[in-house]
């Protein structure tokens, strides 16, 4: 039976988003016959529809911001709004509970920041034992199920313009790992987290299931302390339809073509920006976008 309470959604809720948001058809016959395929499509139609973002957290004036809660989460995911990943994976998990899936929240802590990230495993997935992550709350996603029964390290991964993969360390601590190339921004803040050829960008506790509170302290700060995470000072939206990146980043717009590479150009004027949104991401207002340029005093290059 899938759970009750403030952080749930009921099943039917559950089936309707994959429906009428995702564009995921007979998904409960889905589920039935192949359990990993379901959840394969699921990550793609998430990273397809549901950007990861920070407008709309930035439009909110200095001084009313606060942390998401149950009812807001709800709200910026079935309107396609998306968030960073405390909306997103935390959204992601109710819905899986919802269809009895035995998921869980697990902390993840990046850049030297302590539970920053919130992370998602699923347990008994392919057998009694089995552990999986699912990532869709991150600007560099894993845009596939992960199974965690590697022993040193997992196969290297292809996505998008992305390369990647996943070290295990003690204590149940998988490290998601991108090639250099990918993250290369922040491979030169943080030449210390780099091992040969990959950057390590986030650590998972898959074997310490906790609850939302778990990130109460931290996510406050993210969601109401300017500059922590550039969360709050950085203009910065990014899905993957049709698998492939589009991304405005400030005064930047980034789109990878047929050959996985990232093309990127540069705003010419404030009007170029709206445009951008109008085209790419036209679930934003104007009005919401205007705001956070407000906020964030924004500058073209």
């Amino acid at each position: 039976m899938a759970p009750t309470g403030e952080y749930s959604i009921t099943a039917e809720e559950a089936n309707s988003f994959l429906d009428n948001v995702l564009q995921m058809k007979s998904t409960e016959q889905w589920i039935k016959a192949n359990k990993v395929a379901f959840l394969e499509e699921f990550i793609q139609s998430m990273e397809h529809h549901i950007p990861f973002q920070t407008i709309s957290g930035i439009a909110i004036p200095d001084g009313k911001r606060r942390v998401p809660s149950a009812a807001d989460i709800k709200a910026d995911i079935v309107s396609k709004l998306g968030g960073v990943c405390y909306q997103i994976n935390i959204f992601c998990w109710m819905l899986l509970r919802a269809l009895e899936f035995d998921a869980q929240l697990v902390p993840s802590d990046g850049l030297y920041l302590q539970d920053n990230h919130v992370g998602i495993v699923i347990n008994g997935l392919t057998g009694q034992s089995s552990k999986h992550l699912l990532e869709v709350g991150s600007s560099y996603p894993s845009r596939r199920l992960i199974p965690l029964d590697f022993e040193d390290c997992s196969p290297e991964y292809s996505d998008s313009y992305m390369k990647y993969r996943f070290v295990r360390r003690e204590e149940g601590t998988i490290i998601f790992q991108h090639e250099i190339n990918t993250v290369s921004s922040l491979a030169c803040k943080y030449p210390e987290l780099i091992e040969g050829e990959w950057f390590s960008f986030l650590f998972y506790h898959t074997r310490q299931s906790v609850s939302v509170s778990h990130f109460d302290k931290r996510m406050t700060k993210t969601f109401t302390e300017v500059g922590d995470l550039n969360v709050l000072t950085s203009l910065r939206c990014t899905a993957y339809p049709n698998g492939r990146l589009v991304c405005i980043k400030d005064s930047k717009l980034m789109l990878e073509d047929e050959e996985h590479q990232v093309q990127c150009f540069y705003f010419r004027s404030r009007d170029e920006f709206l445009q951008a949104f109008q085209r790419y991401f036209p679930q934003f207002s104007e009005s919401m976008i205007r705001a956070a340029m407000k906020n964030v005093q924004f500058k073209l290059r």
